[in-house]
């Protein structure tokens, strides 16, 4: 299954694993621009903001981009599933540093892991098109602004 022509596609950088999540936009299939829609704060709503906007698959990428062997394969996830599985990288991430701090040794495999711990994300919506993907991206966050009804504390 590929990515559907007009299905909304959201990049995920962690600025602070998953306490801070900028959300970036693209208003075209492989377009290079992405627009900044906001941060999010903790797993409680990335998993709101992505429910919201109808993520339902998690994008893994292969190889260099701009080369011919570069592949992207969706895999269906759910908002929740998604930040269950980021959240355990960084989870993973951290008890291989503590393990190493502590003068253990960690085999070629944890190495690899720690070392190429993923920053930055890609989802998209194989139900919810680019334009309605980005204005409900848009209201969420408006929501979330002080003093908007519904704003968290």
């Amino acid at each position: 299954m590929g990515t559907p022509e007009d299905g909304l596609r959201l990049a995920l950088i962690a600025l602070n694993e998953l306490k801070q999540v900028a959300v970036l936009a693209s208003a075209e299939e492989c377009a290079p621009q992405l627009f900044s829609m906001g941060v999010v704060k903790g797993k409680e709503q990335l998993k709101e903001l992505l429910e919201k906007a109808g993520v339902d698959h998690y994008v893994v990428t292969y190889g260099e981009p701009f080369v011919t062997t570069f592949r992207a394969a969706p895999f269906g996830h759910s908002p929740e599933q998604i930040v269950e599985e980021l959240e355990k990288g960084f989870v993973d991430a951290s008890e291989l540093r503590a393990r190493k701090k502590n003068g253990e040794a960690l085999n070629d495999e944890e190495q690899t892991r720690l070392r190429f711990l993923a920053r930055s994300w890609l989802v998209w919506s194989s139900t919810v098109s680019s334009q309605e993907g980005i204005a409900r991206v848009r209201a969420w966050f408006e929501e979330k602004k002080p003093g908007a009804e519904g704003a968290q504390k």
